[in-house]
């Protein structure tokens, strides 16, 4: 039995509310948990509502405790950079995203005794837990960098930063501010939160700037000079991604300066200040500077008896249990994991160890491990992103690699993940404790009917069909007791019609005298654009042309670019070159992921549209 088990015998406590009075001098609690979790973010509240959707807690068995009254989705700080979205959108209340059934206590956790299975709040709180999770997280640390503070402060500085809440929102317009000059991007070369972002950002501007023509690469008259400086020796931890980076950073001209640590910014703010392994320094004025902040986990942390020489909590790399205490665990950005540090890294953390400390509550076998799979989406333009996966051992541990997708090449389908989906699924799942990142949703949860019909009975406004409010329509009961709706066609007789279904189907409506006919909107158009514009009759060798370039690249070349090209219609192209099935798999991939952003009302109008397609 564990010490703090035997003490509470021992001391017969009396419980008022949430309250644990000992008569006891020689502990004085004021709570008793069975698991305490340190941070309220991403990694903390993943686990306790995971935990909770076990079923195996009761009221206020789980606690949390985080200082913060706000929760940020990070990850988006990027999108906010590059101005596709607002930090306040991805913000939310911390009190809204905790289960009332877990204890949230508004607090800083100063000393951890894990010998006596205690903690101590900023407040004089004493808590006691029977197993604790530390997902504290990063702490920013400006400091770390001489003159960083001063400058992000200063709304007349060229430097900004996505790091911070404050700093965020100067970015995007310090980006459209720049017309001319030195571009510097930085990165440290010790661990970070998602260390793809100091990337993405950069190529965002790089791409924001080309397309208003005050960059332009492997040019020397360009208005603006970009650099990317790291303290890092590669592009990348994973040779595969950092291979395709590294040719992607050399095809647009950006200069490279490798294990570059940026320690200071003098000359009031107009120089950077670099420190090389070897001790030499290195000076770069700049015109525009975006600067990564080291970070660190937080002091309370540091300083306790969990933690390791690097001050993060020593845990086992496969079932995420301490070194030492066998009822402490870690997960996330203050764990010793050796992975990257993001979100997408919780989805494979979580599950794990929500698994192992029930197993240790009941007395069994630790049986589920951690692989080390972390994920970063990397925006390497507005439109498009490289999708990296992977696991312990910088291994490839690839999603999309199954149906065909390169993924080391950026993909507009993964643009649409990492801008609508993440952000979607974060708030609505993620931190609610049923969302495991490829392994799908955990639990039940609510899922979208495939039938309209059912779909009509939720609280979503759904759009009228106009066949129900047209005085011309005609209603015929069907053997299924739907009601087919029925009318003459809202126009002259176009290219898109033959027979009418009505004449087909049921007794022909009333003939449309001319006068009526004459008062209706002329005949529709072809419905395809390029349909309309396609007027060319091909040739044997343009027929062969085509099929080249179709089986050159069928990403690039698809069935509406080559009718422009070739003066004929999108579907005369897939007739004499169909794409390979690997690319319609990946199509339909892309596909499935825009579905996924769709709300209530569009899902719904889908669905009214499909059953109406098959009636006709």
């Amino acid at each position: 039995m564990m010490l703090a088990q035997v003490m509470r015998k021992a001391a017969m406590p009396q419980r008022i509310g949430n309250v644990s009075l000992f008569s006891t001098s020689a502990r004085v609690l004021d709570a008793a948990h069975k698991v305490v979790v340190v941070g309220g973010g991403t990694a903390g509240l993943s686990v306790s509502h995971q935990l909770l959707n076990t079923g195996k807690f009761a009221q206020d068995e789980i606690a949390i405790v985080e200082p913060s009254n706000f929760h940020d989705y990070q990850p988006g700080w990027t999108l906010v950079g590059g101005g596709l979205k607002t930090r306040e959108s991805l913000r939310r209340n911390e009190d809204s995203l905790v289960n009332s059934k877990i204890q949230l206590y508004k607090d800083a956790v100063t000393t951890i005794s894990p010998e006596q299975s205690q903690l101590t709040t900023a407040s004089g709180k004493k808590l006691d837990y029977e197993h604790l999770v530390i997902a504290s997280g990063y702490t920013v640390t400006l400091d770390g960098i001489k003159g960083l503070r001063e400058a992000l402060h200063d709304p007349n500085s060229s430097v900004c930063s996505i790091y911070t809440y404050e700093s965020v929102q100067h970015v995007h317009p310090k980006i459209d501010k720049l017309k001319e000059g030195q571009a510097i991007f930085t990165q440290p070369g010790s661990p970070i939160k998602c260390a793809g972002a100091p990337q993405k950002i950069m190529w965002l501007a790089l791409d924001k700037w080309t397309k208003a023509g005050l960059y332009k690469k492997h040019d020397a008259s360009s208005p603006i000079k970009i650099s990317f400086a790291t303290g890092m020796p590669t592009m990348f931890s994973v040779p595969h991604y950092s291979k395709v980076l590294d040719g992607l950073r050399e095809e647009r001209g950006v200069s490279g300066f490798f294990q570059h640590n940026l320690v200071a910014i003098e000359d009031q703010g107009k120089t950077a200040v670099f420190q090389r392994p070897n001790g030499d320094q290195v000076k770069m004025p700049f015109d525009f500077l975006h600067v990564t902040p080291t970070m660190s986990p937080p002091e309370f942390l540091r300083k306790s008896p969990l933690a390791n020489g690097a001050g993060y909590a020593e845990v086992d790399q496969a079932k995420l249990q301490h070194v030492k205490y066998s009822n402490v665990w870690s997960l996330g950005d203050s764990s010793s994991l050796a992975t990257s540090k993001t979100a997408a890294a919780i989805t494979g953390q979580s599950p794990v160890l929500v698994a192992n400390l029930l197993s240790a509550l009941e007395g069994k076998e630790l049986t589920a491990t951690y692989n080390g799979y972390t994920s970063c989406p990397l925006l390497t333009e507005y439109g498009k992103v490289l999708l990296a996966e992977f696991k312990y051992g910088a291994q490839l541990n690839e999603t999309f690699s199954k149906y065909g997708i390169d993924q080391s090449k950026p993909q507009r389908a993964f643009y649409y993940l990492k801008k609508d989906f993440f952000p979607w699924v974060y708030y609505r799942n993620m931190v609610k404790g049923t969302w495991a990142g490829p392994k799908g949703f955990l639990g039940t949860i609510r899922t979208f009917s495939s039938s309209a019909r059912k779909m009509r009975n939720t609280p979503a406004r759904h759009p009228r069909d106009p066949l129900d409010t047209s005085v011309h329509a005609s209603r015929f009961s069907l053997p299924t007791r739907e009601t087919f709706v029925v009318r003459p066609a809202p126009s002259q007789p176009s290219s898109r019609m033959s027979v009418p279904a009505a004449e087909t189907l049921f007794a022909a409506p009333a003939p449309i005298s001319e006068t009526e006919l004459a008062g209706l909107p002329p005949a529709l158009r072809k419905h395809h654009r390029q349909a309309r514009l396609a007027t060319n009759v091909l040739s044997p060798e343009k027929v062969a042309e085509l099929q080249q370039l179709r089986a050159q690249d069928p990403f690039k070349f698809t069935a509406g670019k080559l009718a422009k090209m070739f003066g004929c219609s999108p579907t005369f192209v897939s007739i004499v070159a169909p794409a390979p099935k690997n690319v319609r798999k990946a199509r339909q991939a892309e596909t499935e992921l825009k579905r996924a952003t769709w709300g209530m009302n569009k899902r719904v109008a889908h669905e009214q549209r499909a059953e109406r397609r098959a009636l006709w």
